[in-house]
């Protein structure tokens, strides 16, 4: 009841550091702020008015410890194409997890309570980046649908991706972007939140979701 009352006499009222983060980087772009409930704790999610959104509560995914911030766009491409991209560093760290989970259970087939986009690590097939590139050395693409990536990859969604790989996109950063039932989704840590990187990450998945709502007309 508290918490119902304070939030009817403050609306943007947030209890954390990295939600106030969260808040002011809103209102300063202009998003939408909201909160949200949930069996672990609720959180909260932004709008944009471009479409896509971001949610920060706990973590839905193993390889994210404690609050995780997630970016979530529809794009108009086929439900069942599937894509992970990843730094190589972080590919085999998940890899290495999956193998790991694999013999210790001495399984015969990949663990279905594994997220989907770890399981992706093994059963599709790397797309080639472009040669000669930061992409190519630093990054891993595996996807089931390899022209529609070819589509996405073009020059200004690649310089976007090495513009972010030279900069901020670091190796020890846990960064993951899948597309998945026609919904592009960027997964890494909450916590610290900083107005910096809101800005960064935010820019570089609205870039991404534009360019596969484009192809998502080409391939349609």
């Amino acid at each position: 009841m508290f918490d119902a009352l304070k939030r009817l006499i403050d609306p943007d009222h947030v209890e954390s550091d990295d939600a106030r983060v969260l808040l002011a980087w809103a209102k300063a772009e202009g998003h939408a702020f909201k909160h949200v409930k949930g069996k672990t704790g609720g959180g909260h999610v932004v709008e944009a008015a471009a479409g896509w959104r971001a949610e920060w509560g706990s973590s839905q995914r193993p390889y994210i410890i404690g609050k995780e911030l997630r970016f979530r766009a529809e794009t108009g491409i086929p439900g069942d194409v599937q894509m992970i991209l990843v730094s190589k560093v972080l590919a085999h760290t998940l890899e290495s997890d999956v193998f790991s989970r694999f013999t210790n259970a001495m399984q015969t087939q990949i663990d279905n309570t594994l997220p989907d986009e770890m399981r992706w690590l093994a059963m599709h097939p790397s797309v080639r980046l472009p040669d000669e590139s930061v992409l190519s050395r630093r990054f891993a693409l595996f996807a089931n649908a390899e022209p529609v990536m070819t589509h996405w990859l073009d020059a200004d969604t690649v310089h976007a991706l090495e513009e972010a790989a030279t900069s901020w996109w670091s190796d020890s950063l846990v960064l993951v972007v899948t597309l998945n039932r026609g919904i592009l989704t960027a997964r890494m840590g909450g916590q610290p939140l900083e107005n910096a990187q809101l800005k960064l990450v935010s820019a570089l998945f609205a870039k991404l979701a534009a360019r596969l709502q484009v192809v998502a007309r080409l391939v349609g």
